[in-house]
């Protein structure tokens, strides 16, 4: 018999920017979600939601990462990584994702590692930024979407299912799997709550793990 995973309702929610909800990331202080029907990455106050300053991003395709200093989105078509410096709008630096570019949609990264989650072959590669090179890959679910992590450990949502997995480094083993209210998109974590962006609800919202 097939457990059903325990539900977590928001504990914040506010109405997004947009109406094509893409990623969402946090840089220490304020929250970042892209929009692929603006083309946008806007930041957004946590407590509020509001709105407090925007870059444009053409062809917002799916994730949005902080790694400690630039946003990197995936966007274009094909799709690739782009690099931009939140100050200036300015892109600096470009990552090609090779021949299955388009089944990309996760990310997120550190300061000498990178992660994406990949939809059709299921998984999440995690890689060295110096060099791109693949360190090692991990099982998701064909419809991850966000992905982030917490003290170590991998998380992703996936669209499709409603759900919010936890993914053990290096072992790969599932830890924990939440239900999620809505079809969530992107995916970060504050240093409390993860906030991911509700596609169908048109809305960002914050959960926060039970017993946490």
């Amino acid at each position: 018999m097939l457990l059903v995973p325990p539900r977590l309702p928001p504990e914040r929610a506010f109405p997004a920017p947009g109406t094509h909800l893409c990623g969402m990331a946090w840089d220490g202080a304020a929250l970042w979600h892209s929009d692929a029907e603006t083309e946008r990455i806007y930041c957004l106050d946590p407590s509020s939601g509001r709105v407090t300053r925007e870059i444009p991003c053409p062809a917002v395709r799916t994730d949005l990462a902080h790694d400690g200093t630039d946003l990197w989105q995936i966007a274009g078509h094909p799709k690739r990584i782009v690099a931009i410096d939140p100050r200036s709008g300015r892109v600096v630096q470009e990552v090609p994702l090779g021949e299955a570019s388009e089944n990309a949609s996760g990310l997120h990264v550190e300061r000498d590692r990178y992660w994406i989650g990949w939809q059709e072959e299921a998984m999440i590669e995690e890689r060295d930024r110096a060099s791109h090179r693949v360190l090692a890959t991990y099982p998701a679910l064909p419809a991850i979407a966000g992905l982030t992590m917490r003290a170590g450990v991998l998380w992703f949502t996936d669209f499709q299912e409603a759900l919010l997995v936890a993914v053990e480094r290096p072992s790969g083993l599932e830890l924990a799997r939440f239900q999620l209210e809505g079809r969530p998109t992107g995916l970060c974590w504050d240093g409390s709550r993860f906030w991911y962006s509700d596609y169908s609800g048109r809305r960002i919202c914050a959960v926060r793990l039970i017993g946490d």
